[in-house]
């Protein structure tokens, strides 16, 4: 039923000056709401055993809640953000990243991103499937079916939130993936009033009211040097997103990229609520930290764990030190001509067990002498030798090995591909 205000404004007998209801609705905006109070012995503790709002285990990200992801540009945080959706979407943790209770056989996700094309998205997520080995049929269509994607790139501020928030209500969802929040910011990033509206007057409402969780997936500042690395702590690099602090602080938890010396492998850390992963060192004490590493396989574009090789030279404790050892890639050469004729995987996996070194710095020596024209390759990359050339026996006679390099014989056959 109308009211008696609504009907006479129907009849015309009602008129307002050109922008009355939008100074009213301003206006309105401003009187003080009765919000809801509790007492704090009335509140809730959460039962992590059966919490429908827990989208990641131990509250590290839940419904109505805001998580920060952060890397360099370039190391691949985009197929990080596919292969982690793709793993929640089913129900499968990723690097221990583990979905909740309620969310163990799968959620629906919507990914609005700004950046790569519909190639780009196909190949990453094709790519990502490849190395998903223990994936079987029904969660790889699982995995595609409970993903949509949004690409948006003409709209910023309120405009965004106003688009995010129809979406949202198409259909329903659990968590909501954005990248990269620079796009869609539309302001200074390194204004805290710019970020601060952005993060809490219109996204931070928008979440608690549509029950959802978000990701914002956002760039990290140049990596610091030096004095300046060496002495950041655990909770410095909660900060460590591009721009203004208003960056993170609405947000209940951070995952964040960052390199440690290497091409291929990089170090995840959780430098805010991390300890509720449950993540563990080599001593057993709960860690914030741990090292992940592109695949590398050929077509599989995702990340796997570091090997214990990578994590000896990469990992916590060579920070500030460079690399534990040096290497010298002629001693490749050395291990080829006692081993003739064999594979890739076998020279790199017996270069890092006589080295001690990890298999990043194999692959780099590898590709470092065939660049010196000192080995070559001969075959297909299914069937891929090496062989030293004249320059690189030259080089090898010039400077004897520093280690004793076994026969094949003498390692057995396990490293044949």
């Amino acid at each position: 039923m109308k009211t008696p205000l609504e009907i006479f404004k129907a009849q015309g007998l009602l008129t307002q000056p050109a922008g009355f209801e939008a100074e009213a609705q301003a206006a309105v905006a401003m009187l003080p709401r009765r919000l809801p109070r509790k007492p704090l012995a009335e509140l809730k503790t959460p039962d992590w055993t059966n919490d429908t709002t827990e989208l990641i285990r131990k509250r590290f990200l839940y419904k109505g809640g805001m998580m920060m992801l952060c890397g360099p540009t370039g190391v691949g945080k985009s197929s990080f953000v596919m292969q982690l959706m793709m793993h929640l979407a089913v129900g499968r943790p990723l690097f221990d990243i583990t979905p909740g209770r309620t969310y163990e056989t799968g959620m629906n996700i919507l990914l609005v991103q700004a950046e790569n094309d519909e190639g780009d998205l196909a190949e990453m997520r094709d790519g990502v499937l490849a190395g998903c080995e223990a994936f079987s049929e029904i969660d790889r269509r699982n995995a595609c079916s409970r993903i949509d994607v949004v690409t948006l790139t003409d709209k910023t501020r309120e405009a965004f939130a106003l688009e995010l928030g129809a979406l949202v209500n198409e259909k329903p969802l659990d968590l909501v993936v954005v990248d990269p929040a620079f796009a869609y910011l539309g302001g200074d990033s390194n204004s805290q009033k710019d970020v601060s509206h952005f993060m809490r007057e219109l996204l931070n409402p928008l979440v608690k009211a549509s029950n959802i969780g978000l990701v914002l997936v956002h760039h990290t500042n140049k990596p610091p040097t030096g004095k300046e690395k060496s002495a950041w702590s655990g909770l410095d690099f909660a900060y460590s997103g591009a721009g203004s602090a208003e960056w993170i602080n609405p947000c209940r938890s951070l995952l964040a990229l960052r390199s440690v010396g290497s091409s291929d492998v990089f170090e995840l850390k959780a430098p805010k609520r991390g300890k509720r992963l449950g993540w563990k060192d080599a001593a057993g004490n709960l860690t914030d930290t741990r090292l992940i590493a592109h695949h590398g396989g050929e077509g599989v574009i995702c990340w796997r764990e570091a090997t214990a090789q990578e994590v000896c030279e990469f990992g916590p404790g060579q920070e500030g030190r460079g690399r534990p050892r040096t290497f010298d890639p002629t001693e490749i050469i050395h291990c080829i001509t006692a081993n003739p004729g064999q594979n890739r995987a076998f020279y790199i996996s017996t270069v890092c067990k006589v080295a001690a070194i990890g298999v990043t710095s194999a692959k780099e020596g590898l590709v470092t002498l065939e660049a010196q024209g000192l080995i070559v390759k001969r075959g297909d990359s299914a069937y891929r030798r090496y062989e030293v050339t004249e320059t690189g026996l030259e080089k090898a006679r010039e400077t004897p090995p520093k280690f004793n390099w076994p026969e094949r014989s003498e390692i057995g056959s396990e490293n044949n591909d």
